[in-house]
This record gives C-alpha cells, structure tokens and sequence, in this order.
C-alpha cells in the first residue's frame, strides 16, 4: 500500500527541485511515491528531477506539452496518483523528515478528510530567521477547521499579508476527493488553492489542523501584487457571489456567509483596481471609466486600494521603477 503520494508541480523550477524531491524522498514514511509534474519548462527542471531521483523507482516525472498552470498540473497528478492520502509540494519548498508520517497519524486519528500542519515561512534573505506562519498561541492541540474560519483566514491584515489559511498545503484523504469528485479549477492560476479547499469543505470535509511546522515555505524574491490578473480575481469574485445566492449550505451557515461576503469585498477592491490600472495602461479610457461606475461600489473600491497601494508605488518611483520585493506569493489574500 502506497501511503501517500507527494504531487510536485514545477515549472522552470531547475534551481530547486532537486532539494524539494530530496526532502519528500528522506521521509521516515518511506511507503510514498513523488509525483512530479513539468509543466513545458523551458529550463532543465526535468533533468534536475531525474538526477535527484538517482534510480528511485518512487519518483515519476509526468510531463505536460502546453503550459497549463499550477492546478492543471495537480489535476493530472492526481488523476495518476494511487496513494491512500495526497500531499501538495511546491517545487521550491520542503517537508521536514516526519511530515508525511506525522500527518497522516492525525488524520487517521482524527478520521480526518483533510489535515494539515503551520508553515515555516523561510526568506530568501539569510539574515531574516524563519519564523511559523501561525502563532503557538493559536492552539496548543490539533483543532478541526470550519468553512467559517477557513474563509475568514484568508481576509488577512496588511501589515500580516502571510497569515493566511490559504498558503496551507493540506493533505487530502484521497478516497474522499474521489468520492465527491473534487478537482481544482484549471484555468486559475491565482487563489486555486483557495477555491479548492472551499469546494472540499462545502462538501463536507473533515479538516484537522496542528500548529506544529513542518512544511518549509520559500519566500523568495519575484512576485509582485501587481501581476495578478484581473481575471483570476473575477473568477474568484463571481465564485463567492454563485455561493452567496445559491448555495444552501451556505445559506444555512450565518458565520460562513458572514466571512465570505468580508472576503469578496476585499477581493472586489483588488478586481476594480486591477482592472482599472490595466484599462489605463494599456490606453483603454472608456473601459476604464465604465470600470469606475459598473456598480454602486466601483469608484470607492478602486480609490480605497489606490490609496492603500500608494506607499508601495512612492517606493517604487523613487527607485527609479519596479523591482522585486521579498515576496515570492501574493500581499493579498486569495
């Protein structure tokens, strides 16, 4: 019996794969398999990941030919994947040794649909020391998560843009993803996680949560909050409206509705800006002002995140442009 299938989606990841599939191989559950999807990288990630291997018959490098994005790329893993219990990895960050065994423990334990640990979140700048996502203080024990407290994780604080339930890498029960049929959403490539771990918890699943880190997650410098794509944040948007009008279980859950209306507000802020800037740079002016007017809310949305984006513009500017900020993942929540 394979206990767990580790799914690794990379793309251009030739830097680090290599150290992400050594730590899912030095795991002390040895019972894995570690699937590892290309996705049409340009660089030698694919090579990284054979040399890594070394002859390791648990290692299955699957290829995709177009890239598809990062939940294209779990979905084919998971429609390839045979292990009792499925574990996401990006390709630059790491598990520590006892992740997998400590994890599915707590899951059988706790008969758990999904379950997860804190992160460790680990700059790229070495004289910044790791330091957990979560607090200690959250919970001493393992807790369940509702939809409620899930939804209401990712609104998030400015000046804490890391603390979010939706940078967490559960790993599922994979019986129960089949059952229900869950997939991600392939064409997002920005707050999929999200979306995902919202379609489980709406079907029912168990989510059980230590505050112990053992996942290593790379900050690194790259990503801006301005290469978002206003479509990935209407998707996001139109998703939580769909659930808010229709859903009964939603419609039942005061809390859960509650969160997700506070969550589509600030997701209609980031839309409305998005859009907005990209309508003005790209010289699309009536696009832009049938933006500013498009609902009762528009103007006020696009004026209330241009003020809180000012700071980081001044910044910018007075570096003579963009540059990368220590930021590997989004300022805002997904």
């Amino acid at each position: 019996m394979i206990r767990a299938s580790i799914i690794v989606p990379a793309y251009n990841a030739e830097r680090f794969v290599a150290t992400t599939v050594a730590s899912a191989l030095a795991q002390t559950e040895q019972r894995i398999e570690v699937l590892v999807v290309d996705d049409a990288s340009t660089d030698g990630t694919a090579e990284a990941v054979y040399r890594a291997a070394a002859g390791d018959k648990r290692v299955h490098l699957l290829r995709l030919n177009i890239n598809s994005g990062p939940a294209a790329a779990r979905n084919f893993a998971l429609s390839q994947a045979v292990g009792e219990w499925i574990a996401l990895l990006d390709a630059d960050d790491t598990f520590a040794t006892h992740r997998i065994a400590r994890l599915t423990q707590l899951g059988d334990a706790c008969q758990a649909d999904m379950v997860s640990d804190n992160l460790l979140l680990c700059p790229e700048a070495q004289e910044l020391p790791p330091r957990p996502m979560l607090p200690a203080s959250v919970s001493a024990s393992p807790w369940r998560m509702s939809a409620a407290e899930f939804v209401a994780g990712n609104i998030g604080r400015r000046r804490q843009p890391r603390t979010s339930y939706g940078f967490m890498q559960p790993l599922f029960h994979r019986e129960f993803l089949v059952r229900h049929r869950l997939r991600y959403k392939d064409q997002s490539r920005f707050g999929e996680d999200f979306l995902f771990y919202l379609d489980c918890l709406l079907a029912g699943a168990s989510w059980w949560v230590t505050s112990e880190p053992m996942y290593r997650y790379a900050v690194r410098s790259g990503s801006l909050t301005e290469i978002q794509r206003a479509a990935d944040l209407n998707r996001i948007r139109m998703i939580e409206q769909r659930l808010l009008q229709t859903d009964p279980s939603v419609a039942a859950d005061a809390r859960l509705a509650d969160a997700l209306r506070r969550h589509k507000t600030v997701i209609d802020r980031c839309y409305y800006y998005r859009a907005f800037t990209d309508a003005i740079k790209s010289g699309r002016r009536s696009a832009a002002m049938s933006l500013l007017f498009e609902s009762p809310k528009s103007f006020a949305h696009i004026l209330c995140e241009g003020a809180a984006q000012a700071p980081t513009i001044m910044r910018k500017a007075f570096r003579g442009g963009y540059r990368a900020t220590a930021s590997r993942r989004l300022t805002i929540p997904p």
